[in-house]
């Protein structure tokens, strides 16, 4: 955490945000690690020590607003009055706050002494408290300093109070009724830093109000129990002006503000009766934005803009939004006096040219004005004095207007009181000349019924609309961040800045990491608390995740059909949910699901998770259970043998349809929540059987030489002990089997093949025909293809007479056995000569692939097609390999076989290069992409150690390099393939290498002894085409003098073989054909 203090302390505040949210998932271990860290730099951080001890069974960790309210030198005083004068002074001043408090929906929860602390927030939430706070406190003072009037005019001494607020993480225990933590301890700070008779806010509270109050930054000061300075705001007065706060450009609201403007113009134009346009929606949506606007639209023509505006804090107090209004003309303000006031209400009323001894006496006590104060009150009571008052604020307004156009903003309507919404709708049915009225409301109940007035309601940004609003803000957001805010903002541009301004600061947090803003916390928390049993549906709800069943939320809370019925239209009343489907449901924002998910404790939230995960098992009656979401849940309930069994259900069914790389996660989900039962050898049997599986996928997706899949198998043997009739090892071998094989490790695939064999002798008899196959695999790499002949066609011969047998349980490689053994077949038979012997056997490997499902089938149909390519090009046979690999490319394709995409292109480049070693002569510029590629091929191999058959591709690299005109490069490849033979004991394609050798010598000499070399190598270990070709470039050599040796390879040849060269060497030995005729390919 190097750098500036402002950076130090940023990345202190993402670690505590973040071990908030570690918390609040029940996650305590990664909540002390973070507390940890900050604790490591900030050794007095209060909040990190808070967040180590706080316990969490028995309450909630919540953000709360914390007021404390003090007596001030009440110690003193109680030693120089009366006792029983005392406790009537300090229950009256407790009397006069917890009727402020509680005027303003806080809660003190202990009456006792002078120190009052009270919370907003809980029990009852509004979307305001912070604000609700700020009020109170200044409220508190005010009525704490008429008490002293009335103190001292009764007992002769002056009382005073100071008010601090902070707002923070507390531990709230519902319990007792009390908070813990350092929010609580700070607030009680605040409150000793305030001067008397003031308010003090810390720094947290100020960011949240300085658009409703007038604030004014105080001298740093150092107070007990924290580590620096704090700096202290003092709150002055309200703010009597609406702020426009939002910096964000209005985007996606054109057809809005084009409306807005039309109507002004028709307004300027003027009309017989009073124009209006209300804008209804959700909070957020952007109301008073583009209501604003009009003001600015009034003021830019030379007009009026008047403003009539909502307070939620007097909704039940007559003409409020007026009293605002004449308080804002008249230049009123909390500390003028009622003369003063009356005074200046004159001189406003006699301003705008009306009568003042007629309009003053009904307009004054709208400002709280009594006659005692120099007015003659109105003759009048009553219904019929609130009809002239009201008579009296349209003359007022009209006056206001002096003629000009002008537009009277009624801001949040829904917060009006009975009188001023009456007010307004008279407004809207008279002539008021060139005015446009601009209504804004949550709800479309409050707006006037006025066949004037235009009624716009406002929808979500889109998502390109979204977009644009987030790089307007911030125009280095990540494409994650951009999608991470259109997914929790829900289109709403309040949302959106908000959540944008978090992400700019605390850039390095992870989009799980960000939490609601504070900004926001408030408002969401106050919709979702509509009662009670509102609160606790919700919890279940956001438990369940973005959509949910209400017949699972039902099973989760336990409650009634009318219960659940009635909790959901009260939410939908109050925007928090909207429907999806015929009993399906969600969060009208994924904000407020956020904001439910963190209200139960850790331990309620874990038992909500698992009660969610047994309600979505139990609906397996209606279908497939969505075991993804199941295992998820029970990990969040710390459930974790149901969770192991829920991902492994997850990843066969995903299996099943085709997902490989979803199917090999939810293993690795399933293995990870394995690791945290306690060890024994069910949990090492259970891991055994997940690991075979992942290590299986692992293959079909990496190939069958992945390290990863090793290591998975690997791990088993460890697991499995030592006894080869047990089901475990054998398994796990059998999938080893294929891993070595891939690496060339053919020493431990014949040792696998040993230890096997016990096992089949042991009972396993059905696997004879693989074990068999398993050995001719191995002889056949080793270039014995006498032996391994002899063991693929027995292998091949017992698999037929078997018949199918499931395999499932035991084989864990990504290919079939019985695949494996016909491509091996057909390879010996290739190598042997018999070409149509290798062609049947491929024939019958794919349609044995066809029978298989996903994934075994599609991979093992690519490794058949891919032995089918690999035989086609080295007969020559160009567009069977081609053929072959755009086969493979195609398949492997559509099931996500990386190693089968890139096989086939790589064999697609060889059948391209067959056809050009056609041309006589070569086109060496053809051959360079198939060069290239097989280089980057071999060398990848090598590096990944994957390097079963890779000699042979050795071999055809080097015959690319020797049509190039690459001699030397060809020989320094051929000596790449010898040596990793020699490595390995894969000998199966040396006797190749050294006849291809032979083609870089000029030495005649040389070349004559790898050609012998090679003849005699192939005819060894019974590669007798390779031993006819050798003979025929003997014979290209020495000419009759090779005749011999070349009429011995012809005759180990098959009568009705099809192999390219053979015809060409029978016709040299009958004396047909000329030497110019012998001439072939090389």
């Amino acid at each position: 955490m190097d750098g500036s203090p402002g950076r130090r302390q940023a990345a202190i505040d993402e670690l505590l945000d973040r071990a908030v949210a570690a918390v609040n998932s029940g996650d305590r271990e990664a909540a002390r690690d973070l507390a940890g860290q900050v604790l490591a730099v900030d050794s007095t951080n209060a909040d990190a020590e808070d967040l180590l001890v706080a316990p969490m069974e028995d309450g909630e960790l919540r953000r709360l607003t914390i007021m404390f309210a003090d007596l001030v030198d009440s110690t003193a005083l109680s030693t120089r009055i009366d006792p029983e004068i005392y406790r009537t002074v300090v229950g009256r001043y407790r009397d006069e706050v917890l009727r402020t408090v509680n005027h303003y929906g806080g809660h003190i929860g202990n009456t006792k002494g002078d120190g009052l602390l009270a919370v907003f927030g809980h029990p009852r939430a509004h979307e305001d408290d912070v604000r609700r706070a700020a009020q109170a406190g200044l409220d508190i003072t005010r009525a704490i300093d008429q008490l002293s009037s009335r103190v001292n005019r009764s007992f002769g001494f002056e009382i005073d109070v100071r008010v601090g607020i902070h707002r923070g993480l507390v531990y709230l225990d519902t319990a007792q009724d009390d908070v813990y933590g350092f929010a609580a301890n700070l607030a009680a700070r605040m409150c000793s830093v305030a001067e008397p008779g003031t308010v003090a806010v810390s720094d947290a509270v100020a960011s949240l109000i300085r658009d409703s109050f007038e604030l004014e930054a105080r001298a740093p000061q150092a107070v007990k129990g924290v580590d620096g300075e704090v700096v202290p705001f003092r709150v002055i007065s309200e703010q009597d002006a609406v702020s426009d706060t939002q910096a964000g450009p209005m985007i996606g609201r054109e057809s809005e503000l084009a409306a807005l403007s039309d109507r002004w113009s028709e307004a300027v134009a003027g009309s017989s009766t009073t124009l209006s346009i209300a804008f209804q929606g959700e909070p957020g949506i952007g109301k008073s934005r583009i209501a604003r606007h009009a003001l600015t639209l009034a003021t830019d023509a030379g007009g009026v803009p008047l403003e009539l505006v909502g307070s939620p804090f007097h909704t039940d107090v007559g003409m409020h939004p007026v009293r605002k209004l004449l308080e804002r003309r008249c230049h009123i303000r909390r500390t003028t006096g009622p003369g003063e006031r009356l005074q200046n209400l004159c001189d406003e009323v006699a301003a705008r040219g009306l009568d003042v001894e007629t309009v003053v006496p009904l307009l004054a006590p709208v400002l709280g004005i009594t006659p005692d104060h120099g007015y003659r009150p109105a003759a009048a009571e009553g219904q019929r004095l609130q009809e002239r008052i009201a008579g009296a604020i349209t003359e007022y307004l009209v006056a206001c207007l002096d003629g000009r156009p002008g537009v009277l903003l009624v801001e949040d309507m829904h917060w009006f009181d009975q009188n001023t919404t009456a007010l307004v709708r008279s407004l809207l049915h008279a002539n008021l000349g060139r005015l446009l009225v601009v209504v804004t409301s949550r709800d479309r109940a409050s707006l006037p019924e006025c066949t004037e007035t235009t009624v716009v309601e406002l929808k979500p940004l889109t998502s390109g609309e979204t977009d644009r609003l987030i790089l307007a803000l911030h125009p280095d957001s990540s494409l994650t961040e951009r999608r991470a805010v259109r997914r929790r903002c829900d289109g709403v541009p309040l949302y959106i800045e908000e959540v944008v301004a978090k992400i700019k600061s605390s850039p390095s947090q992870t989009d799980s990491d960000q939490q609601v803003p504070d900004s926001l916390y408030e408002a969401l928390f106050a919709r979702l608390r509509a009662s009670e049993r509102s609160l606790r549906f919700v919890e279940a709800a956001a438990t369940v995740g973005d959509h949910f069943d209400r017949a699972v939320v039902r099973s989760v809370i336990d409650v009634s059909e009318d219960e659940v019925d009635k909790v959901i239209g009260e939410l939908e009343d109050r925007l928090v949910l909207q429907p999806v489907s015929e009993d399906v449901w969600r969060f009208r924002h994924e904000l407020l699901r956020e904001v439910a998910a963190e209200l139960p404790p850790p331990s309620i939230r874990r038992r909500l998770h698992g009660r969610v995960a047994e309600a979505l098992t139990a609906e397996s009656s209606h279908g497939e259970p969505d075991w993804p979401l199941i295992a998820q849940h029970f990990e969040k309930a710390r459930r974790y043998d149901e969770a192991t069994s829920a991902h492994h259900k997850a990843s066969s069914a995903a299996r099943r349809r085709g997902a490989l790389s979803e199917a090999r996660s939810h293993l690795s989900s399933a293995l990870a929540q394995l690791s945290l039962l306690a060890p024994g050898p069910e949990r090492d049997h259970r891991e055994v059987s997940l690991l075979l599986r992942h290590g299986f996928l692992t293959a079909a997706a990496e190939g069958a030489g992945s390290a990863q899949a090793a290591a998975d198998f690997e791990r088993c043997l460890i697991l499995s002990g030592t006894d080869p009739h047990a089901d475990e090892l054998f398994a796990t071998l059998m999938a080893l089997f294929t891993y070595y094989v891939n690496r060339a490790d053919l020493q431990r695939a014949d040792a696998v093949v040993t230890t096997l064999r016990v096992g089949v002798d042991g009972g396993r008899d059905w696997w004879r025909s693989e074990n068999l196959a398993g050995a001719g695999v191995v002889c056949w790499l080793r270039g014995e293809f006498d032996n391994a002949a002899t063991h693929l066609e027995e292998a091949a011969r017992m698999a037929t007479a078997r018949g199918d047998h499931n395999i499932e349980a035991e084989w864990f490689a990504p290919f079939d056995p019985m695949v494996l053994d016909l491509t091996t077949l057909a390879q010996a038979r290739w190598v042997r000569g018999d070409l149509a012997g290798a062609d049947d056997a491929l024939r019958r490997a794919t349609a044995r692939a066809a029978e298989l499902d996903f994934p075994q089938g599609p991979f093992s149909h690519c490794y058949a097609r891919y032995v089918e390519a690999t035989i086609a090009v080295e007969a020559g046979q160009a567009s069977r390999a081609l053929e072959a690999s755009a086969d493979i490319s195609s398949v492997g394709a559509q099931h996500g076989f990386d190693q089968w995409i890139a096989a086939g292109a790589l064999m697609n480049q060889c059948g391209g290069a067959v056809t050009t070693l056609r041309a006589e002569p070569p086109n060496p510029v053809a051959l360079e992409i198939p060069i290239q590629m097989l280089i980057g091929w071999v060398t990848a191999c090598r590096a990944l150690e994957t390097r079963g058959f890779l000699t042979s591709f050795d071999g055809f690299l080097a015959r690319l390099l020797l049509a190039a005109g690459q001699p030397a490069e060809a020989r320094r490849r051929i000596e790449d393939g010898l040596q990793l033979a020699r490595d390995t004991g894969m000998h199966y394609y040396d006797a190749e290498l050294l006849r291809l050798r032979a083609h870089t010598h000029t030495d005649p000499a040389q070349v004559q002894a790898d050609l012998e070399a090679a003849r005699k190598s192939a005819s060894r270990t019974g590669a007798n085409g390779f031993a006819l070709r050798a003979a025929l470039d003997e014979h290209r050599l020495r000419g009759p003098s090779a005749l011999d040796s070349l009429r011995s390879a012809v005759e180990r040849m098959p009568a009705d073989g099809t192999w390219p060269e053979v015809e060409i060497a029978r016709g040299i030995v009958r004396g047909i054909v000329d030497e110019a005729d012998a001439h072939s390919t090389r």
